[in-house]
Protein backbone atom coordinates (compact mmCIF):
# COMPACT_ATOMS: atom_id res chain seq x y z
CA UNK A 1 0.00 0.00 0.00
CA UNK A 2 1.34 3.40 -0.95
CA UNK A 3 2.06 5.44 2.18
CA UNK A 4 2.43 9.20 2.46
CA UNK A 5 5.58 9.09 4.54
CA UNK A 6 6.22 11.77 7.13
CA UNK A 7 9.82 12.68 7.87
CA UNK A 8 11.06 12.30 11.43
CA UNK A 9 11.43 16.10 11.48
CA UNK A 10 7.64 16.16 11.96
CA UNK A 11 7.96 14.30 15.29
CA UNK A 12 8.54 17.35 17.57
CA UNK A 13 5.35 19.03 16.30
CA UNK A 14 3.43 15.74 16.63
CA UNK A 15 4.67 15.34 20.21
CA UNK A 16 3.71 18.89 21.15
CA UNK A 17 0.24 18.42 19.68
CA UNK A 18 -0.26 15.13 21.59
CA UNK A 19 1.29 16.09 24.97
CA UNK A 20 4.39 13.90 24.65
CA UNK A 21 7.09 15.65 26.66
CA UNK A 22 10.84 15.37 26.18
CA UNK A 23 12.79 16.39 29.28
CA UNK A 24 16.47 17.00 28.56
CA UNK A 25 16.24 14.52 25.67
CA UNK A 26 15.51 14.40 21.95
CA UNK A 27 15.16 11.93 19.08
CA UNK A 28 18.17 11.75 16.79
CA UNK A 29 19.37 9.66 13.86
CA UNK A 30 22.20 7.60 15.33
CA UNK A 31 23.29 6.28 11.95
CA UNK A 32 24.20 2.76 10.89
CA UNK A 33 22.06 -0.13 12.07
CA UNK A 34 20.73 1.74 15.11
CA UNK A 35 18.55 4.15 13.21
CA UNK A 36 16.71 6.65 15.40
CA UNK A 37 17.15 6.79 19.16
CA UNK A 38 16.97 9.08 22.16
CA UNK A 39 19.93 11.16 23.34
CA UNK A 40 20.46 13.60 26.20
CA UNK A 41 20.40 17.34 25.55
CA UNK A 42 22.55 18.13 28.57
CA UNK A 43 24.71 16.32 31.12
CA UNK A 44 22.61 14.39 33.67
CA UNK A 45 23.49 12.85 37.03
CA UNK A 46 21.36 10.49 39.14
CA UNK A 47 23.99 9.70 41.75
CA UNK A 48 23.16 10.41 45.38
CA UNK A 49 19.72 11.84 44.72
CA UNK A 50 16.15 10.76 45.26
CA UNK A 51 15.02 13.07 42.46
CA UNK A 52 15.60 10.70 39.55
CA UNK A 53 15.57 12.62 36.23
CA UNK A 54 12.53 12.00 34.02
CA UNK A 55 13.48 11.87 30.33
CA UNK A 56 10.15 11.36 28.56
CA UNK A 57 6.42 11.22 29.36
CA UNK A 58 3.68 9.77 27.16
CA UNK A 59 -0.02 10.28 28.07
CA UNK A 60 -2.45 7.40 28.57
CA UNK A 61 -4.59 8.10 25.51
CA UNK A 62 -1.67 7.40 23.16
CA UNK A 63 -1.00 3.90 24.50
CA UNK A 64 -2.16 1.36 21.93
CA UNK A 65 -3.60 -1.52 23.96
CA UNK A 66 -6.69 -3.73 24.08
CA UNK A 67 -8.83 -1.00 25.65
CA UNK A 68 -7.71 1.60 23.09
CA UNK A 69 -8.56 -0.70 20.18
CA UNK A 70 -12.01 -1.43 21.61
CA UNK A 71 -12.73 2.27 22.27
CA UNK A 72 -11.71 3.19 18.73
CA UNK A 73 -14.06 0.53 17.42
CA UNK A 74 -16.93 2.31 19.16
CA UNK A 75 -16.09 5.64 17.51
CA UNK A 76 -15.14 4.46 14.02
CA UNK A 77 -17.88 2.50 12.22
CA UNK A 78 -15.53 1.45 9.39
CA UNK A 79 -13.05 -0.01 11.86
CA UNK A 80 -15.90 -1.62 13.80
CA UNK A 81 -16.97 -3.53 10.70
CA UNK A 82 -13.38 -4.63 10.15
CA UNK A 83 -13.05 -5.81 13.76
CA UNK A 84 -16.35 -7.68 13.66
CA UNK A 85 -15.39 -9.46 10.45
CA UNK A 86 -11.71 -10.26 11.03
CA UNK A 87 -10.85 -9.42 14.64
CA UNK A 88 -11.59 -10.75 18.10
CA UNK A 89 -9.13 -13.65 17.95
CA UNK A 90 -6.15 -12.10 19.74
CA UNK A 91 -4.83 -8.76 20.95
CA UNK A 92 -2.02 -8.94 18.40
CA UNK A 93 -4.49 -9.51 15.56
CA UNK A 94 -6.69 -6.60 16.64
CA UNK A 95 -3.70 -4.24 16.95
CA UNK A 96 -2.49 -5.27 13.49
CA UNK A 97 -5.94 -4.43 12.08
CA UNK A 98 -5.80 -1.05 13.83
CA UNK A 99 -2.36 -0.32 12.33
CA UNK A 100 -3.59 -1.41 8.91
CA UNK A 101 -6.55 0.95 9.30
CA UNK A 102 -4.22 3.86 10.15
CA UNK A 103 -2.06 3.00 7.14
CA UNK A 104 -5.19 3.04 4.94
CA UNK A 105 -6.42 6.37 6.31
CA UNK A 106 -2.99 7.88 5.72
CA UNK A 107 -2.68 6.57 2.17
CA UNK A 108 -3.08 9.26 -0.52
CA UNK A 109 -4.34 6.67 -3.04
CA UNK A 110 -7.33 5.29 -1.16
CA UNK A 111 -10.48 5.05 -3.26
CA UNK A 112 -12.79 6.67 -0.69
CA UNK A 113 -12.65 8.56 2.57
CA UNK A 114 -12.62 5.95 5.29
CA UNK A 115 -12.11 5.77 9.03
CA UNK A 116 -11.39 8.33 11.73
CA UNK A 117 -7.90 9.80 11.82
CA UNK A 118 -6.10 9.53 15.16
CA UNK A 119 -2.70 10.50 16.55
CA UNK A 120 -1.56 7.06 15.42
CA UNK A 121 -2.43 7.87 11.78
CA UNK A 122 0.39 10.40 11.56
CA UNK A 123 2.71 8.40 13.81
CA UNK A 124 2.35 5.29 11.64
CA UNK A 125 3.37 7.39 8.65
CA UNK A 126 6.63 8.19 10.46
CA UNK A 127 7.44 4.53 11.07
CA UNK A 128 9.99 2.79 8.87
CA UNK A 129 9.01 0.94 5.69
CA UNK A 130 11.52 -1.77 6.54
CA UNK A 131 12.11 -3.43 9.91
CA UNK A 132 15.29 -5.59 10.09
CA UNK A 133 13.49 -8.66 11.51
CA UNK A 134 14.08 -11.89 9.49
CA UNK A 135 10.46 -12.07 8.30
CA UNK A 136 11.31 -8.99 6.17
CA UNK A 137 14.62 -10.35 4.88
CA UNK A 138 15.01 -11.24 1.21
CA UNK A 139 15.10 -14.87 0.12
CA UNK A 140 18.89 -14.63 -0.29
CA UNK A 141 19.29 -13.20 3.19
CA UNK A 142 17.18 -15.96 4.74
CA UNK A 143 19.59 -18.53 3.28
CA UNK A 144 22.08 -17.26 5.87
CA UNK A 145 19.82 -18.75 8.56
CA UNK A 146 19.93 -22.31 7.19
CA UNK A 147 20.74 -24.76 9.98
CA UNK A 148 20.08 -22.26 12.77
CA UNK A 149 17.14 -22.44 15.14
CA UNK A 150 15.61 -19.52 13.20
CA UNK A 151 15.35 -21.40 9.91
CA UNK A 152 12.21 -23.26 10.98
CA UNK A 153 10.87 -20.35 13.05
CA UNK A 154 11.04 -17.81 10.22
CA UNK A 155 9.53 -20.21 7.66
CA UNK A 156 6.70 -20.99 10.09
CA UNK A 157 6.16 -17.27 10.76
CA UNK A 158 5.89 -16.40 7.07
CA UNK A 159 3.51 -19.30 6.47
CA UNK A 160 1.33 -18.17 9.38
CA UNK A 161 1.33 -14.56 8.13
CA UNK A 162 0.26 -15.72 4.67
CA UNK A 163 -2.63 -17.72 6.15
CA UNK A 164 -3.69 -14.66 8.16
CA UNK A 165 -3.56 -12.42 5.09
CA UNK A 166 -5.61 -14.81 2.97
CA UNK A 167 -8.15 -15.11 5.80
CA UNK A 168 -8.31 -11.30 6.02
CA UNK A 169 -9.02 -11.09 2.29
CA UNK A 170 -11.79 -13.69 2.54
CA UNK A 171 -13.38 -12.19 5.67
CA UNK A 172 -13.47 -8.61 4.32
CA UNK A 173 -14.27 -9.23 0.66
CA UNK A 174 -17.91 -8.18 1.16
CA UNK A 175 -17.16 -5.03 3.20
CA UNK A 176 -17.58 -2.21 0.68
CA UNK A 177 -14.77 0.06 1.87
CA UNK A 178 -12.32 -2.84 2.13
CA UNK A 179 -13.26 -3.93 -1.38
CA UNK A 180 -12.70 -0.43 -2.78
CA UNK A 181 -9.59 0.54 -0.78
CA UNK A 182 -7.82 -2.82 -0.59
CA UNK A 183 -8.92 -5.51 -2.99
CA UNK A 184 -10.32 -4.01 -6.23
CA UNK A 185 -7.03 -2.33 -7.12
CA UNK A 186 -4.85 -4.71 -5.06
CA UNK A 187 -3.58 -1.76 -3.03
CA UNK A 188 -3.17 -3.95 0.05
CA UNK A 189 -0.36 -6.45 -0.40
CA UNK A 190 0.98 -9.35 1.67
CA UNK A 191 4.08 -7.21 2.32
CA UNK A 192 1.87 -4.68 4.16
CA UNK A 193 0.68 -7.39 6.54
CA UNK A 194 4.28 -8.49 7.12
CA UNK A 195 5.17 -4.86 7.88
CA UNK A 196 2.46 -4.21 10.49
CA UNK A 197 3.37 -7.53 12.16
CA UNK A 198 7.02 -6.43 12.24
CA UNK A 199 6.04 -3.07 13.75
CA UNK A 200 4.08 -4.77 16.49
CA UNK A 201 6.65 -7.48 17.23
CA UNK A 202 9.59 -5.09 17.42
CA UNK A 203 7.81 -2.31 19.33
CA UNK A 204 5.35 -3.90 21.76
CA UNK A 205 6.11 -3.97 25.48
CA UNK A 206 4.44 -5.09 28.70
CA UNK A 207 2.94 -2.60 31.16
CA UNK A 208 1.50 -3.53 34.59
CA UNK A 209 -2.28 -3.25 34.59
CA UNK A 210 -2.38 -2.80 30.81
CA UNK A 211 -0.57 -5.80 29.36
CA UNK A 212 0.98 -5.89 25.90
CA UNK A 213 0.86 -2.52 24.19
CA UNK A 214 2.67 -0.08 21.92
CA UNK A 215 3.83 3.28 23.27
CA UNK A 216 4.75 5.88 20.64
CA UNK A 217 8.17 7.59 20.91
CA UNK A 218 9.15 5.31 23.80
CA UNK A 219 9.38 2.59 21.14
CA UNK A 220 12.29 4.54 19.60
CA UNK A 221 14.53 3.95 22.61
CA UNK A 222 17.21 1.40 21.77
CA UNK A 223 18.30 -1.65 23.75
CA UNK A 224 21.47 -2.15 25.76
CA UNK A 225 22.64 -4.97 28.02
CA UNK A 226 23.79 -2.16 30.32
CA UNK A 227 20.85 0.26 30.10
CA UNK A 228 20.91 3.71 31.65
CA UNK A 229 17.11 4.20 31.73
CA UNK A 230 13.86 2.36 32.43
CA UNK A 231 10.15 2.97 31.86
CA UNK A 232 7.25 2.72 34.28
CA UNK A 233 3.47 3.02 34.28
CA UNK A 234 2.65 6.24 36.18
CA UNK A 235 -0.15 7.04 38.61
CA UNK A 236 -1.79 9.13 35.88
CA UNK A 237 -1.92 5.99 33.70
CA UNK A 238 0.68 7.33 31.32
CA UNK A 239 4.23 6.10 30.81
CA UNK A 240 7.45 7.76 31.93
CA UNK A 241 11.04 7.09 30.91
CA UNK A 242 13.39 7.64 33.83
CA UNK A 243 17.15 7.63 34.28
CA UNK A 244 18.48 4.68 36.29
CA UNK A 245 19.97 5.48 39.73
CA UNK A 246 23.71 6.06 40.10
CA UNK A 247 24.22 7.07 36.49
CA UNK A 248 26.18 9.92 34.92
CA UNK A 249 25.36 10.85 31.34
CA UNK A 250 27.24 13.40 29.26
CA UNK A 251 25.53 15.63 26.74
CA UNK A 252 24.51 13.72 23.57
CA UNK A 253 24.74 10.35 25.37
CA UNK A 254 22.38 7.71 23.98
CA UNK A 255 19.51 6.80 26.30
CA UNK A 256 18.91 3.03 26.40
CA UNK A 257 16.61 0.51 28.05
CA UNK A 258 16.67 -3.28 28.32
CA UNK A 259 14.43 -5.31 26.04
CA UNK A 260 14.81 -8.24 28.44
CA UNK A 261 17.63 -10.41 29.78
CA UNK A 262 15.97 -13.79 29.25
CA UNK A 263 15.79 -13.62 25.44
CA UNK A 264 18.22 -15.77 23.45
CA UNK A 265 20.25 -14.42 20.54
CA UNK A 266 17.79 -16.03 18.10
CA UNK A 267 14.82 -14.47 19.91
CA UNK A 268 16.42 -11.01 19.81
CA UNK A 269 17.09 -11.33 16.08
CA UNK A 270 13.60 -12.74 15.41
CA UNK A 271 11.75 -10.02 17.34
CA UNK A 272 13.99 -6.95 17.03
CA UNK A 273 16.30 -7.57 14.08
CA UNK A 274 19.62 -7.49 15.92
CA UNK A 275 21.76 -9.52 18.31
CA UNK A 276 23.24 -8.05 21.46
CA UNK A 277 26.80 -9.37 21.26
CA UNK A 278 27.40 -8.31 24.87
CA UNK A 279 24.64 -10.56 26.17
CA UNK A 280 25.65 -13.56 28.28
CA UNK A 281 22.47 -15.48 27.41
CA UNK A 282 23.65 -18.39 25.29
CA UNK A 283 20.63 -20.53 24.51
CA UNK A 284 18.55 -21.85 21.65
CA UNK A 285 15.24 -23.60 21.12
CA UNK A 286 14.65 -26.47 18.70
CA UNK A 287 11.38 -28.00 17.61
CA UNK A 288 10.76 -31.64 18.44
CA UNK A 289 8.42 -33.97 16.59
CA UNK A 290 7.24 -37.50 17.56
CA UNK A 291 8.66 -40.41 15.62
CA UNK A 292 6.84 -40.91 12.29
CA UNK A 293 6.39 -44.60 13.11
CA UNK A 294 5.18 -44.03 16.67
CA UNK A 295 1.51 -45.15 16.73
CA UNK A 296 0.94 -42.86 19.72
CA UNK A 297 2.84 -39.90 18.22
CA UNK A 298 -0.17 -37.82 17.19
CA UNK A 299 -1.92 -38.49 20.50
CA UNK A 300 1.17 -37.41 22.47
CA UNK A 301 1.37 -34.14 20.57
CA UNK A 302 -2.38 -33.56 20.90
CA UNK A 303 -2.50 -33.91 24.71
CA UNK A 304 0.72 -32.04 25.46
CA UNK A 305 0.15 -28.61 27.00
CA UNK A 306 2.38 -26.28 25.04
CA UNK A 307 4.74 -26.36 22.07
CA UNK A 308 7.09 -29.37 21.86
CA UNK A 309 10.35 -27.43 22.20
CA UNK A 310 13.83 -28.43 23.28
CA UNK A 311 15.66 -25.58 25.00
CA UNK A 312 19.44 -25.83 25.38
CA UNK A 313 21.28 -23.20 27.39
CA UNK A 314 24.56 -22.41 29.09
CA UNK A 315 24.42 -21.80 32.84
CA UNK A 316 27.74 -20.80 34.42
CA UNK A 317 29.72 -22.65 31.71
CA UNK A 318 27.57 -25.76 32.19
CA UNK A 319 25.29 -27.03 29.42
CA UNK A 320 21.71 -27.62 30.54
CA UNK A 321 18.54 -28.51 28.70
CA UNK A 322 14.78 -28.47 29.20
CA UNK A 323 12.19 -30.40 27.22
CA UNK A 324 9.06 -31.59 29.07
CA UNK A 325 7.65 -33.09 25.86
CA UNK A 326 10.67 -35.37 25.48
CA UNK A 327 9.71 -37.36 28.60
CA UNK A 328 6.23 -37.97 27.23
CA UNK A 329 7.60 -38.73 23.79
CA UNK A 330 9.92 -41.53 25.01
CA UNK A 331 7.20 -43.55 26.77
CA UNK A 332 5.22 -46.40 25.21
CA UNK A 333 2.28 -48.60 26.08
CA UNK A 334 4.53 -51.32 27.52
CA UNK A 335 5.94 -48.71 29.94
CA UNK A 336 2.48 -47.90 31.29
CA UNK A 337 1.38 -45.05 28.99
CA UNK A 338 -2.21 -45.16 27.81
CA UNK A 339 -4.62 -42.91 25.92
CA UNK A 340 -8.39 -42.98 26.31
CA UNK A 341 -11.31 -41.12 24.82
CA UNK A 342 -13.74 -41.12 27.72
CA UNK A 343 -17.46 -41.22 27.06
CA UNK A 344 -19.86 -38.84 28.80
CA UNK A 345 -23.16 -39.93 30.36
CA UNK A 346 -25.03 -38.46 27.38
CA UNK A 347 -23.07 -40.71 25.02
CA UNK A 348 -20.84 -37.97 23.62
CA UNK A 349 -17.06 -38.22 23.72
CA UNK A 350 -14.88 -35.95 25.83
CA UNK A 351 -11.37 -34.79 25.01
CA UNK A 352 -8.47 -37.19 24.69
CA UNK A 353 -7.01 -38.27 28.06
CA UNK A 354 -3.54 -39.59 28.86
CA UNK A 355 -2.89 -42.07 31.67
CA UNK A 356 0.38 -43.07 33.31
CA UNK A 357 0.45 -46.21 35.42
CA UNK A 358 -3.35 -46.10 35.54
CA UNK A 359 -3.61 -42.47 36.75
CA UNK A 360 -5.06 -39.64 34.67
CA UNK A 361 -2.25 -37.16 33.91
CA UNK A 362 -4.06 -35.11 31.26
CA UNK A 363 -3.60 -31.92 33.30
CA UNK A 364 0.05 -32.68 34.09
CA UNK A 365 1.58 -33.51 30.71
CA UNK A 366 4.56 -31.22 31.40
CA UNK A 367 5.53 -33.18 34.54
CA UNK A 368 6.46 -36.57 33.09
CA UNK A 369 10.12 -36.05 33.99
CA UNK A 370 9.19 -36.04 37.68
CA UNK A 371 6.48 -38.71 37.23
CA UNK A 372 8.97 -41.26 35.88
CA UNK A 373 11.67 -40.43 38.44
CA UNK A 374 10.22 -42.89 40.98
CA UNK A 375 9.74 -45.68 38.43
CA UNK A 376 12.01 -48.76 38.80
CA UNK A 377 13.20 -48.16 35.22
CA UNK A 378 13.93 -44.48 35.80
CA UNK A 379 17.54 -44.76 34.57
CA UNK A 380 16.35 -46.58 31.45
CA UNK A 381 13.94 -43.74 30.70
CA UNK A 382 16.71 -41.18 31.31
CA UNK A 383 18.93 -43.05 28.86
CA UNK A 384 16.16 -42.95 26.26
CA UNK A 385 15.84 -39.20 26.83
CA UNK A 386 19.57 -38.63 26.37
CA UNK A 387 19.56 -40.76 23.20
CA UNK A 388 16.71 -38.68 21.78
CA UNK A 389 18.36 -35.45 22.88
CA UNK A 390 21.66 -36.37 21.26
CA UNK A 391 19.94 -37.42 18.05
CA UNK A 392 18.11 -34.08 17.80
CA UNK A 393 21.35 -32.16 18.42
CA UNK A 394 23.19 -34.29 15.85
CA UNK A 395 20.56 -33.58 13.18
CA UNK A 396 20.72 -29.84 13.84
CA UNK A 397 24.52 -29.82 13.67
CA UNK A 398 24.45 -31.78 10.42
CA UNK A 399 22.05 -29.19 8.98
CA UNK A 400 24.45 -26.41 10.02
CA UNK A 401 27.51 -28.16 8.56
CA UNK A 402 25.78 -29.11 5.30
CA UNK A 403 24.48 -25.58 4.69
CA UNK A 404 27.87 -23.85 4.98
CA UNK A 405 28.68 -24.01 1.25
CA UNK A 406 25.28 -22.56 0.31
CA UNK A 407 25.67 -19.82 2.91
CA UNK A 408 29.15 -18.93 1.61
CA UNK A 409 27.75 -18.52 -1.91
CA UNK A 410 25.27 -15.80 -0.90
CA UNK A 411 27.09 -14.17 2.03
CA UNK A 412 28.91 -11.57 -0.08
CA UNK A 413 26.42 -10.83 -2.84
CA UNK A 414 25.21 -7.19 -3.06
CA UNK A 415 21.59 -8.10 -2.22
CA UNK A 416 22.59 -9.15 1.32
CA UNK A 417 22.66 -6.31 3.83
CA UNK A 418 25.89 -6.12 5.87
CA UNK A 419 24.09 -5.93 9.23
CA UNK A 420 21.92 -8.93 8.37
CA UNK A 421 24.98 -10.86 7.23
CA UNK A 422 26.81 -9.97 10.43
CA UNK A 423 23.89 -10.98 12.67
CA UNK A 424 23.30 -14.25 10.83
CA UNK A 425 26.98 -15.24 10.91
CA UNK A 426 27.19 -14.42 14.61
CA UNK A 427 24.13 -16.57 15.27
CA UNK A 428 25.52 -19.47 13.24
CA UNK A 429 28.83 -19.42 15.11
CA UNK A 430 27.19 -19.10 18.52
CA UNK A 431 24.60 -21.85 17.99
CA UNK A 432 27.20 -24.18 16.48
CA UNK A 433 29.39 -23.78 19.57
CA UNK A 434 26.46 -24.35 21.95
CA UNK A 435 25.27 -27.43 20.05
CA UNK A 436 28.73 -28.99 19.92
CA UNK A 437 29.12 -28.50 23.67
CA UNK A 438 25.63 -29.91 24.25
CA UNK A 439 26.41 -33.01 22.15
CA UNK A 440 29.57 -33.66 24.17
CA UNK A 441 27.70 -33.14 27.46
CA UNK A 442 24.96 -35.55 26.36
CA UNK A 443 27.59 -38.13 25.43
CA UNK A 444 29.05 -37.87 28.91
CA UNK A 445 25.61 -38.32 30.49
CA UNK A 446 24.88 -41.30 28.25
CA UNK A 447 28.13 -43.04 29.19
CA UNK A 448 27.39 -42.49 32.87
CA UNK A 449 23.89 -43.97 32.54
CA UNK A 450 25.25 -47.00 30.68
CA UNK A 451 27.04 -47.94 33.90
CA UNK A 452 23.78 -47.97 35.88
CA UNK A 453 22.86 -51.38 37.27
CA UNK A 454 19.23 -50.83 36.23
CA UNK A 455 20.30 -50.16 32.64
CA UNK A 456 22.71 -53.09 32.57
CA UNK A 457 20.02 -55.47 33.82
CA UNK A 458 17.56 -54.10 31.26
CA UNK A 459 20.05 -54.53 28.42
CA UNK A 460 20.80 -58.03 29.67
CA UNK A 461 17.14 -58.96 29.66
CA UNK A 462 16.83 -57.68 26.08
CA UNK A 463 19.71 -59.96 25.04
CA UNK A 464 18.08 -62.94 26.76
CA UNK A 465 14.91 -62.40 24.76
CA UNK A 466 16.72 -62.69 21.40
CA UNK A 467 15.62 -65.58 19.17
CA UNK A 468 18.08 -68.52 19.11
CA UNK A 469 18.51 -68.25 15.34
CA UNK A 470 19.49 -64.56 15.38
CA UNK A 471 22.99 -63.67 14.29
CA UNK A 472 25.23 -62.77 17.17
CA UNK A 473 25.76 -59.18 16.07
CA UNK A 474 23.72 -57.43 18.75
CA UNK A 475 26.50 -55.51 20.42
CA UNK A 476 25.69 -53.11 23.18
CA UNK A 477 26.36 -50.26 20.74
CA UNK A 478 23.64 -51.54 18.39
CA UNK A 479 21.22 -51.88 21.29
CA UNK A 480 21.97 -48.31 22.30
CA UNK A 481 21.27 -47.19 18.75
CA UNK A 482 17.76 -48.69 18.87
CA UNK A 483 17.21 -47.69 22.44
CA UNK A 484 14.90 -44.76 21.77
Amino acid sequence: MHREKLLITALPAWCKLNDVNFLDSRVEDLGGSKGFGLVTERALNSKGTFDIPTLLTVPRDLILCAEAVEEHGKADQHFRRLLDAAGGKSLRGDVLLFLLMQMTIGSPNRSQNVGLSTAWTAYANMLADVVPVPSMWSEEERILLLGTSLETAVNAKLAALLREFEALREQTATISWCKKCWWDNEALQFEDWILVDAWYRSRCLELPGIGECMVPVLDMVNHSSQPNAYFEHTSSNGVSLLMRPNMVLEVDSEITISYGTSKSEAEMLFSYGFIDEQSTNKSLALTLEPFPDDPLGKAKKAVFAGPPLLRIYVDQDEIKWECPFLFLMLLNEEDGLEFRMLQQTDGSRSQLKVFWQGSDKSDATETFESLISSHPLSDVFKLRAIALLQDRIRRQLERLYESEDEVDLVADIPFVGPDRRSNAMFLRKSEKSTLEKAFAAADKQKNSLLESEVVLRYLGSMEDEEEPGDEETNSSDELQEDFS
